[in-house]
């Protein structure tokens, strides 16, 4: 499970799968076209005077200039905490689930049915860079390249003769990749949500999401290639969040306690031996270490950038949403029924709130303001306040 359904379960939900099982490609192909003429797609996002109010699923800033993105196809920008939010135009009303920033003018953001966004005007106006119906053709030629590789492998092996398990393995696989091959509609893209994205340069970067799927681009954003293949993830299991370290290392956490990394921007990727089965919502670094939460308050520490992990007691069990650093040794933690936990590397403090029951879906730090985002928009709060009545 991802914390992005997690969060809309009480108002939304991810893309509804569209079982297409037409005798011609034709059909199906203006079926899906039918599907996002009159779906999210092609409709600008409306403005509304009562935005702020909406749900928000994340933000992020650059200096003082602060975007959040959510449901609709909304997204607001402001340029410090005491200026106002300003509704961006963005050019769909699919849920918008990440944001990233490049510098104080680009930044990226993702979402459902595949889309991917870009602002060169520091989050005013937005255009559509990519979307389900072209992740369906990636999906397509990645599959077809696997399966060729496969094929080779297998025969190789067969012919040698030499290792019955190595050979019943790489069948499985071969299967596999031929039925999803086989049962790829002109809608299967459509029916992806992404829910994360990072650049750590300005040509190269990730973007993350439903059933496994993983896009790299080299070239920033000019074009993208499907790699949800290529990485430890043969179950497909959902790609939740994604972070970088100082030293370039970019790890991955999801569904199922999977959790990846690569140090030479994706050229190879290594499993992170997380010794959890529930779903991983986010991962934070500083320094050497490394902590990933998720589903019920599970939390677990590596001090050796992934080698080794420990299991933390929080102390609760509200799933943990997101998290942001106070300071360089005290981290945040946010979740369900508006949980706020405070860990400084030893204990963790519960600062939530019995009357601030409302899930909290990201937070921010932003120099003293603590801005989070949630099921009714936004709160801000000074860092001195949280233990004073929780944020406000």
């Amino acid at each position: 499970m991802d914390k992005k359904s997690l969060a809309l379960l009480c108002a939304l939900s991810l893309p509804v799968p569209l079982l297409v099982h037409s005798a011609s490609e034709e059909q199906a192909t203006n079926k899906a076209t039918s599907y996002v003429n009159n779906n999210v797609l092609q409709v600008a996002a409306e403005m509304n005077n009562l935005v702020e109010k909406s749900l928000f699923l994340e933000i992020d800033h650059f200096l003082q200039r602060q975007v959040m993105v959510g449901e609709y196809g909304r997204i607001l920008v402001r340029e410090n905490a005491d200026s106002a939010w300003i509704q961006a135009n963005v050019p769909v009303q699919t849920t918008i689930t990440a944001v990233e920033f490049i510098d104080d003018k680009v930044a990226w953001a993702v979402g459902h049915q595949g889309v991917i966004l870009k602002t060169i005007d520091g989050g005013y106006n937005w255009s559509k860079v990519f979307d389900g119906i072209q992740l369906t053709s990636l999906l397509k030629t990645s599959l077809e390249v696997q399966v060729t590789l496969l094929t080779a492998e297998f025969e190789q092996v067969q012919s040698a003769s030499i290792d019955e398990d190595s050979l019943d393995e790489l069948e499985m696989q071969l299967d596999d990749a031929s039925y999803k091959l086989e049962d790829l509609t002109a809608t299967s893209g459509i029916e992806i949500a992404f829910f994360d994205v990072l650049f750590n340069a300005a040509d190269y970067g990730l973007v993350i999401g439903a059933y496994g799927a993983m896009l790299e681009t080299k070239d920033g954003g000019n074009n993208w290639e499907y790699i949800g293949f290529q990485v430890p993830n043969p179950e497909g299991f959902h790609l939740n969040s994604l972070t970088i370290d100082d030293n370039n290392n970019i790890y991955i956490v999801g569904e199922a306690g999977l959790g990846m990394a690569t140090s030479d921007q994706g050229q190879s990727w290594r499993s992170l031996n997380i010794d959890y089965l529930g779903s991983l919502f986010g991962i934070e670094v500083n320094g050497p270490s490394l902590y990933s939460y998720g589903l019920r308050g599970n939390m677990f520490a590596s001090q050796d950038q992934g080698e080794t992990w420990q299991h933390l007691d929080t102390g609760v069990t509200n799933h943990i949403f997101s998290a942001d650093w106070l300071n360089n040794k005290e981290l945040l933690l946010v979740g369900a029924g508006g949980l706020k936990l405070v860990y400084n590397g030893n204990t963790f403090e519960n600062i939530s709130k019995s009357n601030q029951r409302i899930d909290i879906t990201s937070v921010k730090i932003v120099d003293d303001n603590v801005i989070t985002t949630g099921l009714r928009g936004w709160q801000t709060s000074s860092k001195s306040k949280l233990g004073q009545g929780g944020l406000k």
